[in-house]
């Protein structure tokens, strides 16, 4: 599907691209999350993701080749946004503590977090994972739990992506695992993810 619009839109046309944005922005913001560990953040730089791939889509030789150069793109925003902000979520000792506190769908009602709190705690969930799991592991809940999806998205073979969700599932309990699956579906874009990105195309130079 990816292919057969990417025609389209390298000719300007925002619907074609629109439809890509939708096919995809699962797997960009998982990206931009993984790195930055910040969700308000992982969308900003998944729509400025999108937006420079729009501008540049008439550069693209190979059309096979979106997928791999828009996950580049993404990830270089979002080191380009650690780098900016100067520093690091903290790093954790207990993954189970941090997934439990960040992913309880019915916290303590004295115990509750503010925005800010909540925030930080997430980032210390991800950051609590493999290094090599995080994506796989966020995309893996949004997509319905499929490795194969999970697989096609990130350019990684079935396997691959198994073994990575193997270690992941080897670092946390089964039930915080669990939670934290909960996390990363209510954290993924919606509908006005794309529509958010369409607006822009509207106003953004044509490619």
């Amino acid at each position: 599907m990816i292919q057969a619009c990417l025609v389209a839109a390298a000719e300007g046309d925002r619907e074609a691209y629109g439809r890509i944005v939708a096919a995809c922005q699962n797997s960009i913001t998982a990206i931009a999350l993984a790195i930055v560990r910040d969700v308000p953040a992982s969308e900003d730089i998944a729509q400025e993701a999108f937006l420079s791939a729009w501008q540049n889509l008439r550069r693209l030789q190979n059309p096979a080749s979106f997928m791999p150069w828009l996950r580049q793109i993404t990830r270089n925003l979002a080191r380009d946004h650690l780098r900016a902000r100067k520093r690091l979520p903290s790093e954790v000792a207990d993954a189970d503590e941090v997934i439990q506190a960040a992913a309880d769908p019915q916290p303590d009602p004295l115990g509750q977090l503010a925005g800010q709190e909540r925030e930080a705690v997430a980032a210390e969930l991800i950051s609590a994972l493999p290094d090599d799991s995080r994506e796989v592991l966020l995309l893996y809940y949004r997509e319905g739990q499929s490795s194969q999806q999970v697989a096609s998205l990130l350019g990684l073979s079935d396997a691959a992506v198994r073994k990575r969700l193997s270690r992941a599932r080897r670092s946390v309990r089964t039930d915080l695992l669990a939670r934290f699956g909960e996390f990363a579906r209510s954290t993924a874009p919606s509908l006005g993810f794309t529509a958010t990105v369409a607006g822009a195309l509207a106003v953004a130079s044509p490619p």
